[in-house]
């Protein structure tokens, strides 16, 4: 397998524990357009979960030439991602902050702000993001974990 989008995207299949929906997809632009790096591709899955529009997730994969140019894109995306800041020494930054702990079982890079995760996994950036404060943070870190797993999956084995 290789890394496209079919191979790591989630389907009803894969969510059918939470009884999810697919309710729009759409190519996107890379979290720092139209600065570099530029995203190669990019796709948001937007779906409803539990049979409720109040539980809405969205799935945004970019895939990069790099894993330096994704890593790169993530964390200066991040400040696009939410006009949300934390106050730091000097002034403000991203709400999106490394998680208090690395028991997330994620990619190589994570930011987390409350719910919503954001990583890096070999040339991926992917955002999942509850909308609305209905969506538990166990919920959108099951579904992070589970593209994870797809992408491990997918990787070229080296033999």
């Amino acid at each position: 397998m290789e890394l496209t989008l079919e191979a790591i995207q989630l389907t009803p299949e894969d969510l059918a524990d939470v009884t999810a929906r697919r309710t729009s997809a759409q190519e996107i632009y890379s979290p720092t357009a139209p600065r570099r790096p530029i995203a190669q591709f990019g796709w948001r899955d937007r779906w409803w979960l539990n049979h409720t529009a109040a539980q809405q997730v969205v799935i945004n994969y970019w895939f990069f030439e790099s894993h330096d140019e994704a890593r790169t894109a993530a964390d200066e995306g991040r400040f696009r991602l939410s006009a949300q800041t934390v106050p730091k020494l000097g002034g403000r930054d991203s709400i999106y902050q490394p998680p208090s702990n690395d028991k997330h079982g994620l990619g190589d890079v994570v930011w987390q702000a409350g719910a919503n995760l954001l990583f890096v996994q070999q040339t991926i950036v992917v955002l999942v993001a509850e909308i609305g404060g209905q969506v538990p943070e166990e919920t959108t870190l099951h579904i992070a974990q589970k593209i994870s797993k797809k992408i491990q999956r997918a990787l070229p084995s080296k033999s």
